[in-house]
């Protein structure tokens, strides 16, 4: 096992390769035939079987990619047409042809990169695919996805853009060219960009690019696939419109591609035309709704207002209802209280000229307060009358005195003071007049 030692994993990945197709279980021979052929796994694979020199091995090589079949043209670009240098060797061209073939369908079948045992998700090996391809040939390139293979799919098909994937192979002479001549071209960058054409790009050393180059059934490389949205009995698919593989120069690119947006592009526009109406009609919608949503909403707080309006007008109502009642029993209560008022010593006089002019006198106790004034004030328009006193004024009832009582000269204005005794204030003993002031029409109710 010491040649394993001496490889790296890429070289790894190569030499199970060969020894799955050649059956070979020599390890250290197998290195050395994979070295003396530069590591091309097709090559030494051809001179295993045929003994001659890298040099005629790579032009019967060549030879075999020329011979045209009813997909080439589909395919992609090929090498152009050589002369077979010797007539007997086209029956082993042939078998050699089939044989590959098979091998290719077969590795795509059954084999698995030996690098993935690693495996990265997705947007990793993207990442790893875009750091090696700038370090390898600089900045100048499409904008690959940063993405996997699938999200880049649904991204093409959301927004309808032409997408175009490209899978790279270092084992194929050709990549470091197309990808330093042809990809970073000026002229096809500036189409992509021109068409918005969603690049995404893999190696097929790593897992998903791998997989991509089954799927997409690559037998060479570079490839190429354009795919783009196509409606077919139906049903919207992204499908491949359009394949090249091999080495292609900037141009042929470019010509396909207008090809290929040439053929599906009316009907992708169509598409596009008809999203586009379908989201105005859409946001024509939202408008409406919210439209329709926010009259509703004003709607319901008008009546909302409206209802806390009626609400609380109904409070003050019954608010009024009970103050009245309450009002009521306290002028019960305070008939009550004066009718059966005695006289005894230490009385004060006091003459209240009311508001209509009328004079009334009356005495008071030394000890009753300056409230007893105003009680009484209230109390005197239903002495007279036929109440139904109560012994005790109403619960949680603050009686408001709608006037105010004051001395003629000097003006003195008594509040309704329910601690201050009229004996201790100063012109109301032994007697005195006051004036009552009414500070607004009070409504009497009829009392039972």
């Amino acid at each position: 096992m010491e040649g394993l030692d001496t490889i790296n994993e890429h070289q790894r990945r190569i030499l199970h390769q060969y020894q799955s197709v050649t059956h070979s279980e020599n390890i250290n021979e197998s290195i050395r035939t994979l070295g003396d052929n530069d590591w091309n796994l097709e090559l030494a694979v051809q001179n295993r079987y045929t003994p001659t020199t890298n040099k005629h091995a790579t032009t019967i090589y060549e030879q075999l990619e020329d011979v045209d079949t009813p997909s080439s043209s589909l395919l992609g670009n090929r090498p152009p047409n050589r002369r077979v240098t010797s007539f007997f060797m086209w029956p082993f061209n042939l078998v050699w042809k089939l044989f590959w073939r098979v091998f290719q369908i077969a590795a795509r079948l059954l084999y698995r990169p030996s690098i993935t045992a690693s495996r990265r998700d997705p947007r990793s090996e993207a990442d790893r695919f875009l750091r090696d391809f700038e370090f390898a040939y600089g900045t100048t390139h499409p904008k690959f996805f940063e993405g996997g293979y699938t999200q880049a799919l649904t991204v093409a098909k959301r927004d309808l853009l032409y997408m175009l994937v490209f899978l790279s192979s270092e084992e194929h002479d050709d990549h470091a060219t197309f990808c330093r001549n042809t990809l970073t071209h000026a002229d096809l960058l500036s189409f992509l960009n021109t068409q918005q054409v969603l690049v995404w790009g893999g190696n097929v050393r790593y897992t998903e690019a791998f997989q991509v180059s089954n799927t997409l059934q690559a037998t060479t490389y570079p490839f190429l696939a354009i795919i783009a949205l196509q409606t077919n009995n139906g049903t919207q698919k992204m499908s491949v419109i359009d394949r090249l593989e091999g080495p292609v120069t900037p141009a042929v690119v470019i010509r396909r591609f207008e090809a290929a947006v040439a053929r599906i592009g009316p009907q992708l526009d169509q598409l596009r035309n008809e999203r586009e109406q379908r989201e105005r009609e859409r946001a024509l919608r939202q408008q409406q709704d919210q439209a329709y949503r926010d009259s509703l909403l004003a709607d319901q707080e008008k009546e909302r207002k409206l209802k806390e309006v009626a609400e609380l007008a109904k409070r003050i109502e019954k608010e009024k209802e009970i103050q009245a009642k309450k009002r009521k029993i306290y002028i019960q209560y305070l008939v009550g209280k004066f009718i059966h008022q005695t006289e005894q010593e230490n009385m004060t006089k006091i003459s209240f000229r009311l508001a209509d002019g009328e004079r009334v006198i009356r005495k008071f106790h030394g000890t009753d307060t300056l409230e007893t004034l105003y009680q009484f004030v209230e109390a005197y328009p239903y002495l007279n009358q036929d109440v139904k006193y109560v012994d005790e004024p109403p619960a949680n009832y603050t009686h408001d005195y709608k006037f105010t009582i004051h001395s003629p000269y000097p003006r003195t204005v008594y509040e309704p003071d329910s601690e201050t005794k009229i004996m201790d204030k100063k012109g109301l003993w032994p007697s005195a007049t006051l004036i009552v002031d009414f500070e607004m029409e009070d409504d009497e109710e009829d009392n039972d």
